[in-house]
């Protein structure tokens, strides 16, 4: 019975799939046409941190945190490169980096059973918002030019809920040292292999490759699926909660075959309808329905930005920042808060001088 009450909501998702079918009967065109990036980070994300419930899934975690706190001065180029192309791939290093740091904060407060259910609700919050870290992309922030969106209004939202979330990404960047001054790290957890890094690099410089040429397709998943096969236990996809990225595909295609039908019902372009749609279906989905069915872009645009940070998209890490707060860190936290601030708002004033 629980096990059935915990499918309910992909249940519903898949049954409001079959009936949107009723409004527009589906085509292969369309289905190719959603966006896989999308798609393809939601598998990832919850495959990374996947079984998470479990306690024997503690591990795969732990082994995370040892990836994020070993990585060095080398991660710094690679993020901060990937914080410019393309929040898909800042995604694979804000979700993991974010349960690891929880755990080990929870485990220092000796609650290490609230492990599982915490990172369940990193991988909540990156799935319902479509995207983690949405303001990652100068090319998402020129296409708002180019549609003449009000710019300022329009990512103030991306801004405010990205700034936690590069505030907690930023010691991780500087270095391991930085990283146990400002987090409680567990020393004790062994380090990855040198194979599974060197795999993770060479995928990682592939997939930005293909980032910069905006192509992202199937190869993307699989190579994905190759750095978690190599980093964590081969266990994570036979207990797999697939429930996630099955209701999001259920949920898009739904969206794409309902377009007729609530299109006019968008059609006034309204800024709290499109947001309470967001809330309701996620930042994704509600994108499908709402964004380019729309004369006035911009409005849609901030609604869609604000749904995501009602989504739960900054929630994991404001909790990361109020742990440090009880543990006398205020001096991090205002520190990197300010300068995740200070790199946003400059990443703005670049792509506005881009876009010109």
């Amino acid at each position: 019975m629980k096990k059935l009450k915990a499918w309910l909501p992909t249940l519903a998702a898949f049954i409001l799939m079959l009936l949107s079918f009723i409004i527009t009967p589906p085509t292969g065109e369309m289905i190719v046409s959603l966006e896989w990036n999308g798609l393809a980070m939601i598998f990832v994300m919850t495959l990374t941190v996947a079984g998470i419930r479990k306690e024997k899934m503690i591990e795969a975690i732990e082994r995370s945190a040892s990836v994020f706190t070993h990585l060095g001065s080398t991660a710094a180029f690679f993020v901060v490169i990937a914080f410019i192309l393309s929040p898909f791939i800042t995604a694979l290093f804000a979700a993991p980096a974010l349960t690891a740091l929880a755990s080990a904060i929870l485990k220092r407060k000796e609650r290490s059973e609230l492990v599982p259910s915490f990172a369940a609700m990193i991988t909540a919050a990156a799935t319902a918002g479509g995207m983690f870290l949405p303001a990652g992309s100068i090319g998402n922030m020129i296409y708002h030019r180019s549609i003449e969106a009000p710019f300022i209004t329009t990512m103030g939202p991306l801004v405010i809920a990205s700034s936690p979330v590069l505030a907690l990404m930023i010691p991780i960047m500087l270095g391991k040292r930085t990283v146990e001054k400002t987090y409680i790290t567990d020393e004790s957890t062994p380090p990855s292999g040198n194979k599974g890094l060197r795999m993770f690099y060479a995928c990682f410089a592939f997939i930005i490759t293909l980032t910069s040429f905006s192509l992202f397709s199937w190869p993307d998943i699989l190579f994905f699926s190759v750095i978690i096969i190599l980093l964590f236990d081969r266990k994570v996809f036979v207990q797999a909660d697939y429930r996630f990225i099955l209701s999001a595909l259920f949920l898009s295609i739904a969206g794409k075959c309902l377009e007729p039908f609530l299109v006019p019902f968008f059609a006034e372009g309204s800024y709290w309808k499109t947001v309470v749609l967001g809330e309701i279906i996620g930042q994704f989905p509600a994108s499908a329905i709402t964004l380019y069915q729309n004369a006035d872009h911009g409005l849609l645009l901030r609604a869609l930005n604000a749904s995501s940070f009602g989504t739960l998209s900054s929630l994991p890490a404001l909790f990361v920042l109020l742990s440090l707060k009880k543990e006398e860190r205020k001096e991090f936290l205002i520190r990197y808060t300010i300068i995740a601030i200070v790199m946003l708002l400059l990443l703005m004033v670049v792509t506005m001088a881009l876009a010109h």
